[in-house]
């Protein structure tokens, strides 16, 4: 539990922190926050369960896609002010540089796995964000109905 409530900290101060570094509107900083935030406790919890690196960042990436389009919209900001600060926490970004440093060791195969792995979560992130999307349009619709 110690463990979740510190990288969660830790999440929401990257967002921040990345938010910041990329120029975002000082008023998209605290759903940068919380959208990392949650973002990373279901991360977290999920790969616990599953051990899954794609379904855990998949479904992660689905959470920033419709809390960041909330508030987006609430903010009256463009959604990528939200998803910048938000997707640093699960971009693989250490498992790219370990590929790469694997390299000097010749052996092919863990250069494979990490290289197939970094994909992998890649992949699912943009996954994820597309299922978002498709999620937001339905849930607009449904708000536009009623």
């Amino acid at each position: 539990m110690e463990k979740l409530i510190i990288s969660t900290f830790l999440a929401i101060l990257s967002s921040m922190s990345f938010g910041i570094i990329a120029n975002v509107p000082k008023r998209a900083l605290p759903g940068n926050a919380v959208t990392g935030g949650l973002s990373w406790i279901l991360y977290y919890l999920i790969n616990e369960l599953t051990r899954s690196i794609v379904i855990s960042n998949m479904t992660a990436a689905i959470i920033i896609g419709v809390v960041g389009l909330l508030f987006a919209q609430k903010l009256k900001l463009p959604v990528s002010t939200i998803y910048v600060g938000s997707l640093i926490s699960l971009v693989p970004g250490g498992m790219a540089f370990t590929s790469i440093t694997m390299i000097h060791d010749n052996n092919i195969t863990v250069v494979l796995s990490y290289v197939f792995n970094t994909l992998l979560v890649a992949i699912s992130l943009a996954v994820g964000l597309g299922v978002a999307n498709q999620i937001n349009k339905y849930l607009l619709k449904i708000i536009k109905s009623s």
